[in-house]
This record gives structure tokens, C-alpha cells and sequence, in this order.
């Protein structure tokens, strides 16, 4: 009876935004993934051991199984000559499962925001809400974002300064940390508040742009979060976290970014764990880490496309607030080579490879893998919405790095292949 409410609701709420779509003007847009298929331990999912397998690090054509979209409405409020009032919202799903049911499919914001639009005169948008904020710093190949997320706050983006564009914003992105006895760990979110500039489009010669920014990440915890270190509560460290990025157009149609990060402290793990520049990780009491990336698209011919994605990062004298001692370099390498048959259909070809090495306490792990897809798409143009077959052989040594020494086929294996279908869309 409560799901046939729910789906009554949700069809009367979707009748209603299509007539009022009808009746007047919106800005629409989304995005839409889907992956599914099967492999040697029955489903995708069950031969990797979850929906990707170091995604991030190499590639994930042929390598996601879950479904993830947004959906996003925008609608000018009030315009008076170059100045107006915009409202943007956008909700977003994720469903991890072979079959969506109304209680286990993830529904959250990923936009719902006010911006007042070139108020001062400067081409600036200044907002406050909830924002896929700065959003272009993202390698999409590898569907990382190395220094935003969405976010909660306000903020005076783009504004005309000089010859490139500045950002200040304010930022609340809290974080989870395990806290409990040795027995028993329960996730706590902790307090987080983040301060941001950015100055990013200058121009430096033809085809080529600087990008600057900062992060000052602040860590807030409640009293009752830290005043019992015997139960393993703590105090958590602030971080903060340096980027620069050029980029660069390459024959037209393609580009090539360089980005060099540093993270300090509370930040100093986030390049070596492929987190977000604007995200703490509350084990870490002091160190410090810095990342080199390199990514691209780059035309070779009239049918040829070759896409790439290098990430290398490294932690120093890390400390934790369980007193360990941490040194941790990570390296992945990914490429995608694609054949256009026509406009409407193309080959690709992708493989990536990583490299997790860690020094703990003196004694030292390591872990590598790869992954291998060919893939068959078809689109009715190019970089338009596609649909995909595809077939994916993945390969892991893991034989220090954990208890678990073998990581598909439920820990049975060193690897594994998987084949299926995947959907990508964006409007």
C-alpha cells in the first residue's frame, strides 16, 4: 500500500512539472549512466567485488555497474537589462542494485540555489544554497574530481578581475570518522567548513590558460566528539590544499590540462587516496602530499581520438591519531583510443593501469592492477549521448596489501572478465 502511495505521488508530481514545463520556460539539462552485464562470478558487480574496480584510476568505460542520474530544472526569475535573478535546482539518484526498488535507490540535491547574476557589474554570479560548484576541475575518463564536489554554501563565482576570473566561497562539507571502542565503530559526521579562491581563465599565450586556487578547510567537531580519546575520540585536523592547472587546446577540437596539487595536514591524504581537494580525512593528524596530473583529449585524425589520464601523487611523514607513521605513493595511467566508423557509430579501445605502494610502521605493501575494454557505441553524432557494448578483462596483484590477498570473484581470484551494455547521456 506505501509503495502504491509513492508511485501515485511521483506520477502526479511528474504530471504536474510537465504541464508547468508546457505552460512556461525552463532550462532542462541532466546527465545519465547505466551499467550492466554479466561475468565469471555470475554479475558485474559479484566478479569486481561492487560497481568499479579503481575506476579513478584506470578508466571507466567498461568498468561501472550502477545507475546514476541528475536531473536539473533552472528558471530566470527577474531580469532588468543585464542584470536578473536565477533559480537552479537539480536532484540526483544512485541505484548500486540488479533490480530499483522505491526504498533502496538514493535520492539527494545536487543543486537547489538562488544566483543574482552580474549585480556588480563584473559578470559575476553570486549564489548561496547547495552547488556542483567550479565544477570543470574534473577528469571525466576516470569520473574524478580533484578539487570540488558538490557543496552547501555561498560564494561570488567568476567575476571579472584583471584579465582571468576570481571565486571566493564559503563552503560546509562535513566528514565521516569512525569513533567507538576497540570493539565496536560507529560513523560519526564531523563539523567542516571550507574557504576557497580560486583565479582561473588567464590567458598566457594561444590556446593557453592558468588556473589558481586554495582551499582552507577547517575542522569543527562537537565536544562529545573529542573528550573521551580512551573510547578512541580525538581532535581532528584542519588542512589545506593548493592547486595549479594549465590548460591547453590542442588542434581545434582538443585540449590537454596539467595540474600540479599540494595538500598540507588534515589534507595531506587526498592525493594519494584520490579524494576531493575539498574534503578532510579526519585519521590524519599532520603530514603532507602532493599530486601531478596530466589529461586529455587530443584529435588525431579525421576518424582517430586518443583520450588520456595520468595521476601520480605522494604522502610524507604522515602521522594518524592512532600514532602511525605513513609514507604512500600511488601512480595510474589510463588511455582510450577510439575509431569513428561513421558519425553515428565508433570503436574504442581502453586500458589503465595503478600502483599503490605504502610504507606502515617500517614495514612496506603494495598493490597494482589493470583493466582492458573494448567497447562498440553507437550516437547519432559525435560526443553525443551513446549506447555501448562492451567487453572488460581486469587483473590484480594484491598479495601484501591486505588479509584479502585476492580481489574479484568474492576474494577468490587475481582476475576476472566481465561483459554487458552501458548507457551515457547528458543534455
Amino acid at each position: 500500500m506505501k509503495n502504491s502511495i509513492r508511485y501515485i505521488v511521483a506520477a502526479s508530481l511528474s504530471i504536474a512539472a510537465t504541464n508547468a514545463v508546457a505552460a512556461e520556460s525552463f532550462d532542462f539539462w541532466g546527465y545519465f549512466r547505466a551499467g550492466v552485464g554479466t561475468g565469471a562470478d555470475g554479475s558485474a558487480s559479484n566478479s569486481i567485488g561492487g560497481s568499479d574496480f579503481q575506476k579513478n584510476k584506470i578508466g571507466r568505460l567498461g568498468n561501472e555497474f550502477d545507475n546514476y542520474a541528475e536531473i536539473g530544472f533552472g528558471k530566470e526569475l527577474i531580469k532588468e537589462d543585464e542584470q536578473s535573478v536565477y533559480i537552479q535546482t537539480m536532484f540526483n539518484m544512485w541505484d548500486g542494485d540488479s533490480d530499483s526498488v522505491s526504498n533502496d535507490s538514493p535520492f539527494g540535491w545536487e543543486n537547489m540555489n538562488l544566483q543574482l547574476r552580474n549585480f556588480m557589474g563584473m559578470g559575476e554570479t553570486s549564489w548561496a544554497g547547495i552547488r556542483q560548484y567550479n565544477k570543470g576541475y574534473y577528469i571525466d575518463m576516470n569520473d574524478y574530481f580533484y578539487w570540488n564536489q558538490t557543496n552547501v554554501g555561498a560564494g561570488i563565482e567568476r567575476m571579472s578581475l584583471g584579465a582571468g576570473k576570481f571565486s571566493v566561497a564559503v563552503l560546509h562539507r562535513d566528514f565521516e570518522n569512525e569513533i567507538g571502542t576497540d570493539t565496536q565503530h560507529a560513523k560519526h559526521q564531523i563539523n567542516a567548513n571550507n574557504l576557497e579562491l580560486t583565479y582561473d581563465s588567464l590567458p598566457l599565450w594561444e590556446g593557453g590558460t592558468l588556473a589558481l586556487g586554495y582551499k582552507f578547510l577547517n575542522a569543527d567537531p562537537s565536544t562529545e566528539q573529542v573528550d573521551e580519546p580512551g573510547a578512541g575520540e580525538h581532535d581532528y585536523s584542519d588542512g589545506h590544499a593548493f592547486m595549479l592547472e594549465l590548460n591547453q587546446t590542442v588542434a581545434g577540437t582538443g585540449f590537454n590540462k596539467t595540474v600540479l596539487q599540494f595538500y598540507v595536514d588534515g589534507s595531506a591524504a587526498q592525493g594519494v587516496l584520490m579524494g576531493a581537494a575539498d574534503t578532510l580525512n579526519g585519521n590524519i593528524k599532520s603530514g603532507s602530499g602532493y599530486a601531478i596530473r596530466n589529461y586529455g583529449s587530443i584529435p588525431l585524425s579525421g576518424n582517430w581520438d586518443l583520450s588520456h589520464a595520468i595521476n601520480y601523487a605522494a604522502a610524507d611523514s604522515i602521522e594518524t591519531w592512532d600514532n602511525d607513521q605513513i609514507d604512500a605513493s600511488m601512480f595510474g595511467a589510463s588511455a582510450k583510443l577510439a575509431y569513428h566508423w561513421s558519425e553515428r557509430t565508433r570503436t574504442y579501445a581502453e586500458m589503465g593501469y595503478f600502483s599503490d605502494e605504502k610504507t606502515e610502521n617500517g614495514s612496506d605493501y603494495d598493490r597494482s592492477g589493470s583493466k582492458y575494454t573494448l567497447a562498440q557505441a553507437w550516437s547519432l553524432g559525435r560526443n553525443q549521448p551513446e549506447l555501448r557494448l562492451y567487453a572488460s578483462y581486469f587483473d590484480s596483484n594484491n598479495d601484501n596489501w591486505s588479509d584479502n590477498s585476492q580481489t574479484f570473484e568474492g576474494n577468490e581470484s587475481d582476475d576476472t572478465w566481465v561483459v554487458g551494455v552501458q548507457a551515457n547521456a547528458w543534455w
